[in-house]
């Protein structure tokens, strides 16, 4: 009897949560170079997005869409609760789901959320976990995966994309926290932190689907594989776009923005339009007791005329 052939790879939480200044130096130079010239990784980006397969039954130009990602734990565990907190706002919303390796289970769980709730459009991609040059520790990928998936979101002419984390639960659209940015990307910032992965919370960024926006979101997914080619031991999610805002000056005082602060909530605010959670606040029994209500509530609904 041969043993199984160990996996190159680990996935679960990292003890050691920082980056070393050596790192910090590698990661800010990775952004000032991806920002000086638009060769700098674009062969990783090219090869990432080919080795992709997208299932997108919906024309997403001119759309505002919503995107999660996930692997198939976290897509059964939280995303379909995610659709279902979005469907009882009786509203119609597109969501793309970047879903890592999804085995048969998963994609007929996505088929039955397609027909139980029609207003929520679902587009889809599968991502092989082949593209790219991959870390050891997986999940700084997991993290790192949707923002580098956003530019091709972004090159389909979606209006607006928000990305957000998988484990999200709607209670109100956030479209309507959004109405009023004027900006063309906009992030969760936390100025009372020092350390430079913790100055901004990646749980949420905003893209308006303009050429600066396209532009900027490139040049993050080229750094993000150029920092996970050079097999990170932290996530790279929240210091990269920190990195690349400091090497863009003028574009950050031009173009980025604050997310409104009752958007999304890690304290659960009952004003706000999203509610989230951190680690082993994911177990808290706030957010679980929520999660319950979402899945207890959400009943297939008959579809509303999308953008009415």
């Amino acid at each position: 009897m041969t043993s199984a052939t160990p996996s190159p790879f680990e996935v679960g939480p990292i003890r050691k949560k920082r980056h070393s200044l050596l790192w910090r130096a590698i990661l800010s130079v990775d952004a000032l170079s991806v920002s000086l010239s638009p060769c700098s990784g674009a062969e990783r980006l090219a090869r990432y997005n080919a080795a992709l397969e997208i299932d997108c039954p919906h024309d997403l130009h001119g759309e505002d869409v919503i995107l999660v990602a996930g692997d198939e734990a976290y897509f059964q565990r939280y995303g379909a609760s995610f659709i279902r907190s979005l469907a009882l706002l009786r509203q119609s919303f597109f969501v793309h789901l970047h879903l890592f390796q999804p085995g048969p289970e998963v994609l007929a769980e996505v088929a039955r959320l397609r027909r139980d709730y029609p207003d929520i459009a679902l587009s889809l991609t599968i991502d092989p976990l082949t593209g790219l040059d991959l870390p050891r520790r997986l999940n700084i990928y997991y993290n790192a995966a949707r923002f580098i998936a956003a530019s091709e979101l972004l090159d389909r002419g979606v209006a607006r994309l928000l990305i957000l984390d998988i484990d999200t639960l709607a209670r109100r659209s956030p479209w309507e926290r959004l109405a009023g940015l004027t900006c063309d990307v906009a992030f969760n910032f936390r100025p009372d932190k020092t350390k430079p992965w913790q100055k901004i919370l990646a749980n949420a960024v905003y893209y308006q689907g303009t050429p600066v926006a396209r532009a900027f979101s490139q040049r993050f997914a080229r750094a993000l594989l150029k920092g996970l080619a050079r097999n990170p031991a932290y996530h790279l999610d929240q210091i990269v776009p920190h990195y690349l805002l400091k090497s863009g000056r003028r574009f950050a005082r031009d173009s980025v923005g604050a997310l409104p602060d009752d958007l999304i909530s890690l304290d659960y605010d009952p004003q706000a339009s999203l509610w989230t959670a951190k680690g082993a606040h994911k177990r808290s029994e706030r957010f679980l007791l929520e999660k319950a209500r979402v899945d207890q509530m959400a009943r297939p609904q008959t579809g509303l005329k999308r953008g009415a």
